[in-house]
């Protein structure tokens, strides 16, 4: 399960699953999760455009992480 991760290269596209708000990678990382000793992905997304109404701001930051095995909270964009 761990191959199926793989670090996304800075500045890949991405948009959240069900809402496709626009976001693109500033860093991502494969480690093992603390508490489950699982593979996952610890990624930092930079929004690219506003929604107010969600709590999305461009230029603000996050932390993504995705368990092996766990639907992601993201998909990479078409357009990259």
């Amino acid at each position: 399960m761990a191959a199926n991760l793989t670090p996304l290269a800075p500045g890949t596209k991405l948009a959240t699953i069900g809402t496709f708000y626009p976001a693109e990678v500033v860093t991502s990382e494969v480690g093992t999760a603390p508490t489950t000793k699982a593979p996952m992905r610890k990624t930092v997304i930079r929004w690219t455009e506003s929604i107010p109404a969600a709590g999305v701001h461009k230029g603000e930051t996050e932390v993504w992480v995705q368990i092996a095995g766990r639907t992601p909270r993201f998909i990479v964009t078409a357009d990259n």
